[in-house]
């Protein structure tokens, strides 16, 4: 009689120990739980904003190789929210999360390193980077291989390669897509 009991108070008493997880201490292993809190405090979703606890719940979750945590770690030091400032440290979550697949970060590390922010400057590396993420279909990213092979920064002049991945990111509303194929139809015209 007691096992049927359990049995039937069991399933709703485990479905509410899991949602409950964070608030009776169990944790995901991936960091799940230590991101989501981190994202309340960014947000201030039920608790009061506070970008410096936002900041430290990231980076456990980030430690814990949580993508999404190192990439928003990433962006707090870029620009020194709930942080120093910290280009170099950027650059290192940034590079944690892109060797994860993460497309943001993908970009955002090339982006820094075409334009040699906080880090010596190689467009070669950058291009890498923009096509990685270009792949997973980030607009951003593939309007700047697009520019890469227009211009034949980082990579060989391709009109070809160029013209594709910059219809890629205007197909998806990319602005600066757009207006670059307007500007450079002429040349692809010639080219063909």
């Amino acid at each position: 009689m007691l096992y049927r009991i359990l049995l039937i108070l069991g399933a709703p008493l485990i479905i509410m120990a899991l949602s409950l997880r964070p608030a009776i201490g169990i944790e995901l292993s991936n960091g799940e739980s230590d991101y989501r809190e981190a994202l309340s405090y960014y947000s201030g979703y039920h608790q009061r904003k506070d970008a410096q606890l936002a900041a430290q719940w990231f980076k456990r979750a980030a430690e814990k190789e949580h993508k999404d945590a190192a990439f928003s770690l990433a962006v707090l030091y870029e620009n020194g929210e709930g942080v120093v400032k910290d280009t170099s440290l950027a650059i290192y979550w940034y590079e944690k999360a892109a060797h994860q697949n993460h497309p943001k970060a993908q970009y955002n590390l090339g982006f820094l390193l075409y334009e040699g922010y906080g880090i010596q400057k190689n467009q070669a590396q950058a291009v890498q980077w923009f096509q990685k993420a270009a792949m997973h279909g980030f607009a951003k990213a593939q309007y700047k291989l697009g520019c890469a092979y227009l211009e034949g920064k980082g990579t060989a002049k391709d009109l070809t390669k160029a013209k594709e991945w910059l219809v890629k990111a205007a197909e998806q509303g990319d602005y600066d897509a757009n207006h670059t194929l307007s500007l450079a139809n002429e040349l692809f015209t010639l080219h063909e």
